[in-house]
């Protein structure tokens, strides 16, 4: 559902000059600065002029200034790139406040919505209505009409500053390293507005995960026959590990969910595949699979040299070891993998004497 452009939002009621109206927190202690970490960057193809939503971070670093981190194989850095080459800065807006509709399509993994697909599209639908945008009054970036805060900025290519460290979803500080600067041309803001801000962690579960489980599935569902549902624990960061629960009824279809699952998922370092009768989201029950069900010798898949985020320390320069566990008992099935079952009891039925 393509979004639409109009005159005049909420987010043009007041323009200030810089970012000093601007409550930008430090959220972590040992934060390199105060963090933009939920702000939705709206850009454009610089060749084709689709549109592109992503959520990244920028830690700001003077009244104009802000210094942006952007993840190996984002399609900003490609839009970033495309600019480097056409010899452009890439304009860019940054939109803070926008509701949850357009905060999922931002989140959206790579392999749901491709770079040629106009990512406002699946906010729209999201919210049941286009998206109202209002046109950008610096660039042909739009703002988003309905945020509390949008900044017209401008990244030139090749100028860079140091940025970080940052409390990152996996629980550490990713580094202090030069990364491209951001300068701020104008700042929007509705009269009275509310600062959106995320702690990463079991936040960025809310977003990131939440949408990287539905890809999973979708993905993962249409390839191997039994898939039943998807879980991306906090244990692993809402990012990093993935539970498959599926209905295995041939020798070898677990493996092909892992493999599936890291393919729908590219962040994932862990799959671990159960069986139907095991909750995906009880820590308990996934262990007592892989205590009981996972053969070490043939149900551990690795993966050596794969590609893989960043900001896991597990895979410095982005290369790593991923793993997958099949904790599923054997196929064809026999009784002796049956759980032990109780039958539910009514208490209310029974006349309890007590002491």
């Amino acid at each position: 559902m393509p979004p639409v452009v109009v005159a005049d939002g909420p987010v043009l009621e007041v323009t200030e000059k810089d970012l000093a109206a601007l409550p930008i927190p430090v959220h972590a202690e040992g934060d390199g600065g105060p963090y933009i970490d939920a702000g939705v960057v709206i850009a454009r193809d610089p060749e084709t002029g689709v549109r592109n939503a992503s959520i990244q971070r920028f830690m700001a670093a003077g009244p104009d200034t802000l210094h942006i981190n952007i993840d190996a194989g984002r399609h900003l850095g490609l839009y970033l790139d495309k600019a480097a080459r056409l010899g452009r800065s890439l304009p860019i807006t940054v939109n803070i406040g926008v509701g949850p509709g357009l905060h999922f399509a931002a989140a959206a993994p790579a392999e749901a919505a491709g770079a040629d697909e106009d990512e406002l599209g699946i906010a729209s639908a999201f919210h049941g209505a286009p998206l109202r945008l209002v046109p950008g009054t610096f660039s042909d970036v739009e703002l988003v009409a309905e945020a509390m805060y949008a900044l017209e900025c401008e990244i030139v290519p090749g100028v860079l500053a140091e940025e970080g460290p940052f409390a990152e979803v996996t629980g550490y500080y990713a580094k202090r390293v030069p990364r491209p600067v951001v300068t701020v041309r104008a700042v929007h803001r509705r009269a009275a507005p509310v600062f959106h801000t995320i702690l990463s962690g079991a936040e960025v579960w809310n977003s990131v995960g939440l949408l990287g489980e539905a890809n999973i599935l979708d993905l993962v569902g249409r390839q191997v026959p039994g898939v039943r549902d998807v879980y991306l624990p906090h244990g692993g960061c809402g990012f990093y590990h993935a539970v498959v629960q599926m209905e295995q009824k041939r020798a070898g279809w677990a493996k092909q969910a892992i493999m599936a699952a890291f393919a729908a998922f590219p962040p994932l370092k862990m799959v671990t595949v159960v069986d139907e009768d095991v909750d995906p989201r009880d820590p308990s029950d996934i262990e007592w699979a892989m205590a009981t069900r996972l053969d070490p010798d043939h149900g551990i898949v690795r993966i050596p040299r794969a590609f893989d985020h960043g900001l896991n320390p597990g895979f410095p320069d982005y290369l790593g070891t991923k793993v997958g566990f099949d904790a599923t008992r054997p196929a064809p099935r026999t009784p002796e993998y049956d759980r032990v079952r109780y039958r539910a009891v009514d208490l209310d039925r029974f006349d309890i004497l007590r002491p």
